[in-house]
Parts: structure tokens; sequence; C-alpha cells
């Protein structure tokens, strides 16, 4: 009987850790917020100083056609203190996968490699951060932006649009249920993109929906209240044509900066050469 009752404690506080666990990695889900309460009544004001922005593009190896589709797209609109790379976990062994990647690289530049699994909510935001942290130290860089390949980005509007921002403790996005910043494209200043990679909190929840699991990393280290949040809401918002709660119809005006969930071809296309 003793051994019964032992393994029925055993087996309950298991469980009870497991589901713990299940329920912190739970993104912080909310209604979307009213986007029309962030939209700004000025204009971005292009005599300010510009801004050294690095935006990375979180892909897969064998996502060719969609890179080579961003390059002959919104790539055109990048200004020139704006780097931008497809970021990749290691690609698969396939020795013609590798030897695409491989001529590509070489043809084009703009691939970084992170030196972990292929994955997207098992840490690769993270690295990405850290890698960041450590490589660009001494670049100048003011902001790092983590993106999505189904997001179009109008990346001389993002520039723009950060030339207002602070520099310091900035986390920059389209406000998710009051929470976090939305994954299709969200940026940190460069500090909070140094304090992630010496975070012991981020380290350790690492893993976790991508988006959300960074919010969570300033709660939990207690470091929430110091953070400025900047919803871009008014400017980022789903494909018109999706069904998602945060599609709407493309703006009139020339303000626009992100526009997410386009995961066909043709929508991507469509909205290059749709967006005023």
């Amino acid at each position: 009987m003793r051994f019964v009752v032992l393994a029925f404690v055993l087996t309950s506080t298991i469980v009870y850790y497991a589901y713990l666990g299940y329920l912190l990695n739970l993104p912080n889900l909310g209604r979307p917020v009213v986007w029309q309460k962030y939209c700004d009544s000025h204009t971005p004001d292009a005599t300010l100083d510009p801004v050294n922005i690095f935006v990375g593009v979180l892909t897969m190896d064998t996502k060719f056609d969609r890179r080579q589709m961003i390059r002959d797209t919104y790539l055109m609109y990048k200004p020139d203190n704006v780097i931008f790379k497809f970021v990749l976990g290691r690609p698969r062994n396939d020795p013609e996968v590798i030897a695409k990647l491989e001529e590509e690289y070489h043809k084009y530049g703009d691939l970084m490699f992170l030196d972990i699994k292929e994955n997207m909510n098992e840490g690769k935001t993270y690295e990405y951060f850290r890698y960041m942290a450590e490589t660009y130290n001494t670049t100048g860089l003011d902001y790092v932006f983590k993106a999505d390949d189904d997001s179009y980005i109008r990346l001389d509007r993002l520039e723009l649009d950060m030339r207002n921002q602070k520099r310091q403790m900035l986390y920059w996005g389209y406000l998710v249920g009051d929470t976090f910043m939305g994954g299709e494209c969200y940026g940190l200043s460069f500090d909070l993109v140094q304090w992630v990679s010496t975070s012991q909190t981020a380290q350790k929840y690492k893993s976790g929906h991508e988006d959300s699991q960074v919010q969570k990393w300033f709660k939990w280290a207690s470091i929430d209240s110091s953070v400025h949040y900047a919803p871009r809401n008014c400017y980022i918002y789903d494909d018109p044509e999706s069904d998602s709660v945060y599609a709407r119809p493309l703006t009139a005006d020339a303000r626009t900066i992100v526009v997410h969930n386009l995961k066909r071809n043709d929508r991507f296309m469509a909205i290059h050469q749709q967006l005023p």
C-alpha cells in the first residue's frame, strides 16, 4: 500500500510540474486592442537624424522562393542605414539543399546561420538576439528587429518611424492583448538586446511561443516596468483577405509599415503592387 501511495504522489507531482510548464509557455493571449488608439496625429519627420537598424527575418533553409520574392519586392525600399539578413538555423543534411544555400549565400550575402537546430519556438529568437549582442556590439546599432517571412515590411517607413522613438529600453511592435508584441515584426533597442543576451531568465525560458516569451522575460525578471512599449497597431495588420482577427483593409495613406499573414505568394505580390 505504501508503494501505491508513493507512486501516486510521484505521478501527481510530475503531472503538476508538466502542467505548470505548459501554462508558463502559453502565449499571453487577449483580445486585439483597438488599433485606432495607436494612430499618430503627426506625420513622420524626415529631418530627424537617421537611426541604425538591423532587421532579421527568421526563415527556413528550403524557403528559397520566398527569400527571392522578398529581395525582389520590399528590399528595394531598404535604406542604406538598415542592415537586413535572413536568419536560419543549421541546414538539413541534404546535399542538394546545402549546395543551393551555398550558392545563395555567395550570390547575395544576406544569409545568417545560427549554430542551432532549426526551430520556431524552441529558442531560435533567443539565440538570434544573443548572437546580435555578441557580434554587433561595436557597430552602433540602435535597434534590432525580428520578423517573419510572411510579413511585407516597408523598411523605409520603419526606419523613419524609429527616428521618433526612444533609444533605450524600447519594445516596438503590434501590441497583442495589451501584453506582448506580435511576432510578425517587433523590435528592441540595442540595450535590451544586450540584456537578453546576459539574462538568466531569458536563457532559462528561451523556449515557448517566441513572441509572447519576450515579454515574459521582462516580466519575470522584474524589468517590465522600466521597458518603454511603443505599440504601432495603426501601421501593422494582417492581409485584408485573410480570416485573421488582425486583418483590415489597406490604409489609404502611405503609413502602413507591415502587412502580415501573406503565406501565399500571390497575396505577397498583390500587397507589393497595391500598398500605397
